[in-house]
């Protein structure tokens, strides 16, 4: 028999059997205690660990989504002001004369440019719109007409408002009232040059 069990023995001996078995109740429990306090401090570390992960895993979903969206929306809103800058200036009176070419039971009368908005004064963007009515014009025909309209080659257009009356019931005919909008960026005026030196004396 080694030291150690010995000296437990010897230790245990001098209990009775009540106090033995309590002694063995009291061990029991603090085992018992002991490895439900590290199973409690091993869970919440775990916990911990996984808060971290979820929250890395969610922000690198941010940046793929989120980073990728708004390089995307910044690319578009770059190709609109291209597309919008190099478009050239639109002559409503001008191009609403070619188009009623293509009415052919419709005529186009009422013409009226509105004031010109400013959208962005930094870069100089702008938005006109003119309103003008088409009278006595069959739908489908209305509708071509407004698409030829929108699909000018070179310029951005766009209906931005139409209503739509039927003179009567009897008839298949129908009057618009039509707003076309178009935008286009205005160069800033270069500052006037400063005043020469003074003119030396005679």
């Amino acid at each position: 028999m080694s030291a150690i069990e010995t000296t437990l023995f010897g230790f245990m001996s001098r209990f009775n059997p009540r106090e033995r078995a309590l002694l063995g109740v009291l061990m029991l429990v603090f085992f018992v205690t002991a490895v439900g306090v590290l199973y409690m401090m091993r869970k919440s570390s775990f916990d911990t660990a996984r808060a971290e992960i979820a929250e890395l895993r969610e922000a690198l979903v941010l940046v793929r989504t989120k980073g990728t969206a708004y390089d995307t929306k910044k690319k578009e809103k770059e190709a609109r002001e291209g597309r919008i800058a190099s478009a050239q200036p639109i002559v409503f009176s001008i191009l609403l004369e070619e188009a009623q070419k293509n009415l052919v039971t419709g005529t186009l009368r009422g013409e009226e440019e509105r004031q010109a908005v400013v959208i962005d004064e930094e870069k100089g963007l702008t938005k006109r719109v003119v309103a003008f009515e088409v009278r006595n014009v069959a739908l489908e025909e209305l509708l071509n007409f407004l698409a030829k309209l929108e699909g000018q080659p070179g310029n951005i257009l766009f209906v931005e408002r139409l209503m739509l009356r039927s003179p009567s019931a009897l008839e298949d005919r129908l009057n618009a009232e039509v707003e076309l909008a178009t935008w286009q960026l205005q160069k800033p005026e270069e500052p006037a040059p400063a005043p020469g030196g003074e003119e030396g004396e005679s």
